[in-house]
């Protein structure tokens, strides 16, 4: 057992295209000495390992299992678990990679573990690796800008009410709409109803085999395609 305590890494891997992942991200998974990824308890297999597979050939691989569920006191529970199985691994001298898509700050649920880990370890052994965010890959895949000069962008979590989002889109230029999920056929209606359904991009897994990008929202109604998607709302421009 080292007498150091090892580093902490918390990387974004990006949305989901192998080639997105930044030089520091390949570089830090090569050199640490185990990888932590989380898997949904509904799903088979990591999302976030997947991206990665190529680099992480010879890794000791961790995965960590989330309840997909809105109880608070089951997610704190397996947050609690698994801050304390990476502060193990960081105590015994280990450098420790957790992988999570897109960006690690940026509606992504590796800002929980890291409330849990700021309180277990010293934050000069944490580190927050960027990754690119699957709105800003999409909107370069379709040359699609997402802000210009002294434009508004606003980006936003689709709430339970489709409504609320009527004065964001009122006010702001340029709006993303993140966990679309099963909104998609009501942020549509909402869309057309405003005049906007001429001027949003819908994109779903970004970077995947699977990629969807198109400007035809009306296409996707009754589609059931609002998973691991983003919708990209921009005003028409001023005449």
């Amino acid at each position: 057992m080292n007498s150091e305590p090892g580093n902490f890494y918390g990387i974004g891997v990006g949305p989901g295209d192998n080639e997105l992942l930044t030089l520091k991200a390949v570089r830090i998974i090569k050199s640490v000495d185990c990888v932590f990824v989380p898997k949904a308890d509904t799903k088979e297999s990591s999302t976030a390992l997947e991206i990665v597979k190529d680099v992480v050939a010879d890794k000791r691989i961790i995965e960590q299992v989330y309840p997909m569920v809105r109880d608070k006191t089951r997610l704190e529970t397996a947050w609690s678990k698994a801050a304390n199985e990476i502060k193990c691994e960081v105590e015994s001298g280990n450098n420790v990679a957790y992988l999570t898509i897109g960006d690690p700050l940026t509606f992504s649920t590796y800002c929980y573990l890291l409330q849990h880990l700021s309180k277990l370890i010293p934050s000069q052994n944490i580190h927050t690796i960027p990754g690119i965010t699957s709105y800003n890959a999409a909107a370069c895949l379709a040359n699609y800008p997402l802000i210009e000069q002294d434009e508004k962008l606003a980006i936003i979590p689709i709430s339970k009410e489709v409504s609320e989002l009527r004065p964001i889109l009122n006010t702001f230029d340029t709006v993303v709409l993140m966990k679309v999920a099963k909104k998609l056929d009501e942020v549509i209606k909402l869309l057309e109803e405003m005049n906007l359904i001429e001027n949003s991009l819908f994109a779903s897994y970004v970077g995947f085999n699977n990629e969807l990008i198109t400007h035809d929202l009306n296409s996707l109604k009754g589609s059931g395609k609002g998973y691991l998607s983003v919708i990209i709302v921009r005003k028409p421009p001023h005449t």
